[in-house]
């Protein structure tokens, strides 16, 4: 896809990201990032088994099918390079509420405040557009960079939760 077209799926920007719609050409980064065991250790899961056959197939029908219990963002720095994503999930319309999730994944990129830049412009874009009034989210409670970055972008602690084995802190 050309970088105009990618352009028009931009829907906020700062001084050193945008936050995109997802295009297929995010296909192979977003599965090279799923199988990464270091990113999997932070998300608190297990790194991706499927092939990239099998992820396509899922990635395809993410983008033809709206979900109005999730939404997908790429994240790129300001020259357009793809460097993580950003999300809401577990949308819940009686409680105007949805989890937040957010991933860094090129590791050059991480430690520079681009997480919190990131968070509080996804928000400002889900709050102009959509009814939620909470966002809420689950991070490792020794992942002491992700705890900093949601405590900037104003959110805290809230609740220590156990799941499958591992601590995570629940912030809003």
């Amino acid at each position: 896809m050309s970088g105009q077209a990618l352009d028009d799926l931009v829907v906020a920007t700062t001084a050193r990201l945008r936050l995109r719609h997802k295009h297929e050409s995010d296909a192979m980064a977003d599965f090279l990032w799923r199988r990464d065991p270091e990113i999997a250790r932070f998300d608190g899961g297990l790194p991706l088994t499927k092939t990239f056959s099998e992820f396509l197939e899922y990635f395809d029908r993410l983008l033809r099918l709206a979900d109005p219990e999730r939404q997908m963002l790429s994240l790129e720095n300001a020259e357009g390079l793809h460097i993580g994503n950003i999300m809401f999930y577990n949308a819940d319309s009686a409680r105007h509420a949805a989890e937040l999730g957010i991933c860094i994944a090129r590791p050059e990129y991480r430690g520079a405040g681009l997480g919190t830049e990131a968070v509080v412009a996804f928000l400002g874009y889900i709050w102009e557009r959509l009814p939620f009034r909470l966002m809420y989210l689950h991070t490792l409670d020794w992942n002491a960079p992700a705890i900093h970055c949601f405590e900037k972008a104003g959110f805290s602690t809230t609740a220590r939760v156990l799941r499958k084995g591992q601590w995570f802190l629940r912030m809003e």
